[in-house]
């Protein structure tokens, strides 16, 4: 029996050429970090895409030095549209996490996207949800101190 070569490299170029390209995430999140202590430590934002991730693992992390002004802004590039969440921080002292206290609060000046403040327990994911679309998404975090917030009363 005569084995007859196919022409398969010729049919897959052609296949391949009549498929569009896959598109590449092309979303951005500029977030912008008030509220913290001028020239003090570094800002952390974690972003998350998902509620099951969320205030677990992160999806997206980055750091960058808190600037004179006391505002930081912090990019993440190359995201599919979708549903994410942030949270920000302000590592006052570089060691690379969010000190805790008693009970688990806080002691670092902390944040999370839509503005939502927790009261007595972290925030649902869809609390602080932001949708990002193709493009550019801007967002404001403002960080605060939630153990001096509570002494306050507010």
């Amino acid at each position: 029996m005569l084995a007859t070569p196919l022409a398969l490299p010729a049919f897959a170029s052609e296949v391949a050429e009549q498929l569009p390209a896959p598109e590449a995430p092309s979303g951005q999140i500029e977030i912008t970090v008030d509220g913290t202590q001028a020239r003090v430590g570094t800002v952390r934002v974690n972003l998350y895409a998902s509620a099951e991730a969320f205030l677990e693992r992160e999806d997206a992390q980055a750091e960058v030095a808190v600037s004179d002004e006391g505002a930081s802004v912090v990019t993440f590039s190359d995201l599919a549209p979708g549903t994410y969440a942030a949270v920000a921080y302000q590592d006052i002292n570089g060691n690379g996490e969010l000190d805790r206290g008693l009970f688990g609060i806080p002691l670092e000046p902390l944040g999370f996207s839509n503005g939502v403040v927790p009261v007595f327990s972290a925030p649902d994911f869809e609390d602080a949800a932001v949708a990002v679309a193709d493009g550019l998404t801007e967002i404001g975090i403002t960080v605060r101190n939630l153990t001096s917030a509570r002494r306050a009363g507010s």
